[in-house]
């Protein structure tokens, strides 16, 4: 079967799924969330274990690609689109749950942490509330970081399409017309030039450095909700850790499985080779172990602390009623990681994707069976009452899976799996020419094109030491490049700065904005005496305010990275330079721009002429 039919059977197996999630949410609707065989007292169920379960593979996939940009791992380049891609749609697929569980999910807005009618302010105290922070902060850093990530990407699709406008049956000449079109806008005008690609990556290091932080806000935030609770089973401060390591675990084996089958799908075995394999291996194993450990450890506190409450949660979870939870959690999960001691399956697609799967399974079943062996029965007889999974329950499971296979499938289908410009590949080109701008046209930049970076360097440090060429508010030296270029930086003597800073002062603002907001609440406006605890309960107020300042973060370097490059800006003079739909993804272009009408045009033209070896093309580039 070709590659698009096996396209079009995975779009309409999600599609059919997606049909399965309406059925079973009006099903919902109409009868209540009885449906999904909750209970009193197993209140939740696995509306919850599939939310924590897609959550937990969103933040995971989140911190590979983020943990990669960060130690500059080659390997990066093979995997991140596919796992910010995860990141984003698997917080989709779990968004869907706390609507759906509303019972009237037109006010879903209710959600949000903000005063109702009646001005009372939500409780500040609250895990729930720290969760709806957590999760508003992870959704903006989450696609930020994808979305910035694919700007000159999308730049390069937006060349590549309008190269193409003139080619083929004339019938589809609008249609590519209107491709272009789309794939511009989305690329916000991006023009890969040096001080783009330098504010670029200082933003994707932030964004990376706040991804690796909100994920260990939302896991543990989770986890105190549980872990602050007396219930057997729950009560335990392994349990932020042993969710933070599950998240990872899950997170990682799905971008595995994701990977390896767009891998096998798309026909990406050279740009996906054995280096990319063994890497997702070698984490998954050790994330093994770690689960491992973290397992054990519960297993220990729970024999050595001979509360009998904790022994008898563990015992149902080793041979209750749902013992099948831990097993499954156990043998698919950690268990199934270890298989990678062999060398042979850390260089094989085929065993990574199985054992990703593997793993993903034993995950959800690791969320099922903390939430539901515990709540099934807690210290009283008179609460203990059997849960069973009904077909409702994982219809709507099935439907939210369907959701992100039908967002994954498209997004593929018009987003490139792997990333674009880090590989340029040159063409061939005409001789070495020179262009005019014509009678009268006023004079924008003087633009010299390469097929290579290093001329292009060199030309730019010749440039910069010739004496009249460049001159602070007279003219301005740019390079135009399909990628990041490490010597730029240098040979423009770019030191601007900005975005950090941006990121920085967001933080502050967002925690000390929120650690004041919880503050005022609690001591002032809307007070709670819960449980005879203080007022001023400040070790509370820590989780939503770095969460709060994480949020503040991420809009702060995303509107400096847009402020600083001036985008959105569809229109620009350097879309004047002949070949410059080249810029994106194999040419290199340097442009004197003339700051004033009177800049030194004809010296940077003699001095662009001297140079060895000779540009392909210098052009007089029209306002």
């Amino acid at each position: 079967m070709s590659g698009p039919a096996r396209w079009k059977l995975a779009l309409a197996a999600s599609v059919g799924l997606i049909g399965v999630l309406l059925i079973s949410l009006g099903w919902l609707l109409y009868e209540g969330t009885g449906i999904w065989g909750n209970n009193i007292p197993v209140t939740w169920a696995l509306d919850i274990v599939s939310y924590d379960w897609w959550i937990g593979i969103a933040c995971g996939a989140l911190v590979v690609s983020s943990a990669m940009l960060l130690l500059g791992t080659p390997e990066r380049d093979a995997l991140n689109r596919i796992a910010e891609t995860i990141a984003v749609l698997a917080a989709v697929a779990a968004a869907a749950y706390p609507v759906i569980h509303l019972g009237r999910p037109w006010f879903f807005y209710w959600n949000l942490p903000y005063p109702n009618t009646m001005l009372l302010q939500p409780q500040v105290r609250s895990p729930l509330y720290w969760d709806a922070i957590d999760i508003l902060a992870y959704l903006v850093i989450s696609v930020a970081f994808w979305g910035i990530g694919l700007l000159p990407d999308l730049a390069s699709l937006r060349d590549r399409a309008a190269e193409r406008i003139a080619e083929g049956d004339p019938d589809y000449q609008h249609r590519r017309r209107l491709v272009a079109q789309v794939y511009g806008v989305a690329a916000l005008g991006w023009r890969g030039s040096a001080m783009h690609w330098h504010r670029w990556r200082q933003a994707m290091r932030c964004l990376a450095w706040l991804g690796l932080l909100v994920v260990p806000t939302l896991q543990t935030g989770a986890a105190v909700m549980f872990a602050g609770t007396v219930l057997p089973g729950w009560h335990d401060t392994i349990l932020p850790v042993s969710f933070l390591v599950g998240a990872v675990f899950s997170g990682t084996a799905g971008v595995a499985l994701v990977t390896m089958v767009a891998r096998s799908a798309l026909r990406l075995e050279r740009t996906i080779d054995a280096r990319p394999l063994a890497l997702l291996a070698w984490v998954l194993l050790g994330l093994g172990v770690a689960d491992l450990y973290c397992e054990g450890a519960s297993l220990f506190t729970t024999l050595i602390g001979g509360d009998s409450f904790e022994i008898a949660s563990l015992h149902r979870r080793l041979a209750g009623g749902q013992a099948w939870m831990f097993w499954t959690m156990l043998t698919a999960g950690p268990l199934a990681a270890q298989l990678f001691w062999l060398p042979s399956l850390r260089r094989s697609a085929t065993a990574i994707a199985s054992i990703g799967a593997s793993i993903c399974v034993g995950m959800w079943a690791d969320h099922a069976m903390v939430i539901v062996t515990t709540l099934e029965h807690d210290f009283l007889p008179s609460s203990a009452h059997s849960y069973g999974i009904g077909p409702w329950g994982l219809a709507t499971f099935a439907g939210t899976g369907g959701l992100f296979l039908f967002l994954l499938l498209v997004l593929l289908r018009v987003l490139p799996a792997v990333v674009l410009v880090l590989r340029p590949q040159a063409d061939p080109h005409p001789a070495a020419q020179s262009d005019d701008p014509g009678d009268g046209a006023p004079l924008w930049a003087i633009a010299a094109e390469y097929d290579t970076p290093q001329p292009a360097l060199d030309a730019a440090h010749r440039m910069m030491r010739e004496h009249g060429v460049v001159r602070p508010g007279i003219s301005r030296l740019d390079l135009f490049s399909p990628m990041p270029l490490d010597e730029a930086d240098a040979a423009l003597q770019l030191a601007s700065r900005g975005v950090p800073e941006a990121a920085l002062a967001g933080f502050a603002i967002g925690t000390l904005a929120m650690f004041g907001y919880c503050a005022y609440v609690s001591t002032g406006y809307y007070i709670l005496d819960i449980g005879g605890r203080p007022w001023f309960s400040w070790p509370s107020f820590i989780v939503p305010s770095i969460s709060s300042g994480l949020l503040c973060a991420a809009l702060g370097t995303l509107a400096m990275l847009l402020l600083k490059n001036r985008l959105p800006r569809l229109n620009h003079p350097a879309f004047n330079i002949p070949n410059f739909n080249h810029a994106s993804h194999d040419r290199y272009f340097l442009v004197l721009e003339g700051l004033v009408e009177s800049f030194p045009a004809d010296r940077a033209l003699a001095v662009l002429q001297d140079l060895k070896p000779k540009p392909l093309q210098v052009s007089r580039v029209p306002r």
